[in-house]
């Protein structure tokens, strides 16, 4: 599934809210969701390289029984040069600026970058056991999505596609193990 840049205020996605899920279904408590999706494009480096990127995103959130969000991000370069990692528990002003929140059967996060931001939105199941999930990235409202790449570097993205998105759900905490 390819999608294309779009107007980040069309979906209104730019909103940095706590990492809480107190709307969670009961059905979602206990349980680990893991997402994953492939993204590349090109761009410029802050010294104005031309740069072509090729990434792997895993997110794993954990929504626990008491409704709380505790979520670890990795992003690895596809030729396993860089990565990096970052996490946020509830309450906790993390290396990760964004939110997650429930909308019925849909999970849906938002992180933010310097310029722009990625909407994730996993659809579970009547018994929240199986999800499916769609990944947006979006402009900011100059024009351009400005965000670090898994080398810690700073990149301006001229063009940017997602692809292979696929999410997990199982019971228990991921992060206890």
């Amino acid at each position: 599934m390819r999608v294309h840049l779009v107007l980040a205020c069309a979906f209104g996605i730019l909103s940095t809210g706590p990492l809480s899920a107190s709307s969670a279904p009961q059905a979602a408590l206990n349980k680990t969701v893991t997402l994953h999706w492939a993204i590349a494009g090109s761009g410029k480096s802050a010294d104005g390289a031309p740069v072509n990127f090729n990434n792997t995103v895993a997110l794993t959130i954990y929504v626990s029984s008491a409704g709380r969000v505790f979520l670890k991000k990795r992003v690895t370069s596809i030729r396993g040069r860089a990565s990096r990692e970052t996490s946020k528990a509830p309450g906790e002003s993390g290396a990760y600026p964004g939110s997650v929140r429930f909308e019925g059967s849909k999970m849906v996060g938002v992180q933010t970058w310097a310029s722009g931001a990625v909407q994730f939105t996993a659809t579970f199941d009547p018994g929240f056991s199986s999800c499916s999930l769609s990944v947006i990235d979006a402009k900011g409202a100059g024009g351009k999505i400005m965000r670090k790449g898994p080398d810690g570097q700073m990149k301006v993205i001229d063009s940017v596609s997602t692809s292979s998105p696929t999410c997990s759900v199982q019971t228990g905490n991921a992060f206890a193990h």
